[in-house]
């Protein structure tokens, strides 16, 4: 019985194989602007993937935030939570409530990271390149209960 089987699913094999060598290939493969190359997958963004990017989970919730872009200005970014049950958004930190004091616009926030309690936020920005990553920039905390950020440090410290 299983020798029976294993010569049928050879004879299936050999039967797609030569079909694949016999038949014509469909229309958008004989053109060459769309012949499949290695300079075509790594350079062209048509095979890139669409990230869901900088989602984080939010401490002691199950829920998780991301930056999106605000209703006021599209230049801006607001944090908005997400409830992992229901889906349901829900906007934690308005872009407006980034804005420094003595500024005009809020800071531009390259990554952030949750306080243990998740009632903070460590933003970072202002980033500069050292040797192969953006390792050296401004820390800014920011409480959700209100107030304006505050600054860690000087800026960018040499």
């Amino acid at each position: 019985m299983i020798v029976r089987f294993a010569r049928q699913a050879r004879s299936l094999v050999l039967l797609f194989v030569l079909a694949g060598v016999v038949l014509p290939a469909p229309a958008a493969a004989q053109r060459p602007d769309s012949a499949l190359t290695v300079q075509r997958i790594f350079a062209s963004p048509e095979f890139f993937a669409q990230g869901f990017g900088g989602a984080r989970w939010r401490p002691g919730m199950d829920a998780y935030t991301r930056l999106e872009r605000s209703a006021s200005n599209a230049e801006w970014r607001d944090l908005v939570q997400y409830d992992a049950a229901s889906g349901q958004r829900t906007v934690l930190l308005t872009a407006a409530r980034l804005i420094p004091r003595g500024e005009a616009t809020p800071i531009e926030v390259e990554d952030y990271t949750w306080s243990p309690d998740g009632k903070r936020l460590l933003v970072y920005t202002n980033s500069e390149r050292v040797w192969r990553e953006n390792t050296r920039g401004d820390y800014w905390l920011v409480d959700l209960a209100g107030g304006p950020p505050r600054k860690l440090g000087g800026s960018r410290a040499k």
